[in-house]
């Protein structure tokens, strides 16, 4: 019977060394499936809130839900800087798509601590949640701080309250965002009153940023520039995916960079 003869050293360095090779050569390729399947599930969560926005409107006579602007809560909108369809409206946080509570506080602050008011309501005390009520739904898995926030995304402030009839280009008119970097509650304003951009659509997913729009489909977006920050994140997306008509008269900031389609 011949004795069981064990590895070498030299033999054993070049098991470990081949497995090192392997696993440096494979862990690229999961990690990009990985993130595959969070874009993937991201866009799915896009898609079940823009449906619930389509059936939300079909019960309160064709308008959306407030935008969640957590400076109107409660309160009067101001008029000048927004469209006609929100300007003066009463604000209640029951009548936003999410409670209009800053998420967090101070808001232009990325680090800052989740508001007081929002942890102890979340999204289920908004108008969209009897639509959707799985609270996953709101939170993009590549969120570092969506557990903890309970919110990713953001609606377009010009879509608060807008009435299907105006939207002019459905299929072009992005009404929600996934904004989790510049995220401080659940409005997302493109642009400035002097038309610069402002918060940012989060490039999250290869490169790119997932939004849904208003007639209920979802996509991403390869980002034309990657600084997402507040008031740094000029033409992240091309403008005109924010805008429900071409031109846009009368929306402050939105204005000058919805004259033409970029």
């Amino acid at each position: 019977m011949r004795p069981v003869r064990g590895f070498t050293l030299v033999e054993m360095l070049v098991v470990i060394a081949i497995i090192a090779l392997l696993a440096a050569l494979l862990f690229p390729v999961l990690s990009r499936a990985r993130e595959k399947a969070r874009q993937s599930q991201c866009l799915s969560n896009l898609r079940q809130l823009a449906s619930a926005l389509a059936l939300y409107r079909t019960d309160y006579e064709g308008r959306n839900p407030g935008m969640g602007d957590g400076t109107y809560c409660p309160g009067t909108v101001n008029p000048q800087f927004y469209p006609r369809w929100i300007g003066g409206i009463r604000t209640t946080a029951e009548g936003q798509w999410v409670p209009c509570y800053w998420v967090i506080y101070p808001p232009l602050d990325p680090n800052a601590p989740v508001g007081a008011l929002w942890q102890q309501t979340g999204v289920k005390q908004g108008a969209l949640y009897p639509y959707v009520k799985n609270e996953q739904v709101y939170i993009c898995p590549s969120d570092p701080r969506g557990q903890e926030k309970r919110l990713s995304y953001s609606m377009n402030f010009v879509a608060g309250f807008i009435p299907e009839a105006v939207v002019e280009r459905p299929a072009q008119f992005a009404e929600m965002v996934d904004e989790q970097a510049t995220l401080n509650d659940g409005d997302l304003t493109a642009f400035d009153t002097a038309g610069r951009y402002f918060n940012c659509p989060t490039i999250a997913h290869f490169n790119g940023a997932n939004m849904s729009f208003f007639d209920g489909h979802a996509r991403w977006f390869r980002a034309l520039h990657t600084v997402q920050r507040v008031r740094e994140c000029q033409r992240t997306i091309p403008a005109h995916y924010f805008c429900p008509m071409i031109p846009f008269p009368d929306a402050g900031g939105y204005t000058p960079n919805c004259q033409r389609e970029i």
